[in-house]
């Protein structure tokens, strides 16, 4: 949606986006830490608040909520979403439910993700690839 108003310039575009991505981190930014929506169960319309799942958290989410936090402190200048950014990254270095680095200093690698007991230990491209594109976000605005 802040795509469509950068595209249009129709503010209903700007409006909607805001009130989305604000309602999306008031989901997952708790207690100092982001816990992403898991892909295990869904929620549904009007339910308060999301089932408690730990684990089938996976980078790629971590880095697109950095990415979108990325975009929107750009446009709105607001120093809420630049901390986020920092707390979503931090998620990769040990600030997530398991306090487990999920980046290998030792290949580069970045491990597959979050279980509910367990890092997946697998390095594949995609994890990889979202902890570099995450990580060249965040040093933009250190």
């Amino acid at each position: 949606m802040l795509c469509a108003w950068q595209a249009t310039g129709n503010p209903v575009y700007k409006e909607t986006a805001k009130a989305s991505l604000d309602f999306l981190l008031s989901l997952t930014f708790k207690d100092g830490r982001i816990k992403v929506i898991s892909n295990i169960g869904w929620m549904h319309k009007g339910r308060e608040s999301l089932p408690l799942i730990k684990g089938a958290e996976q980078p790629i989410d971590i880095a697109y909520t950095i990415l979108a936090l990325e975009r929107f402190y750009h446009v709105f200048e607001d120093e809420a979403y630049a901390k986020k950014m920092a707390i979503a990254f931090n998620w990769f270095l040990g600030n997530n439910h398991l306090h487990q680095i999920i980046y290998n200093p030792c290949t580069g690698g970045c491990y597959d993700g979050l279980e509910e007991r367990n890092v997946n230990l697998n390095q594949g491209a995609e994890s990889t690839l979202s902890y570099l594109m995450a990580r060249m976000c965040v040093e933009n605005y250190r």
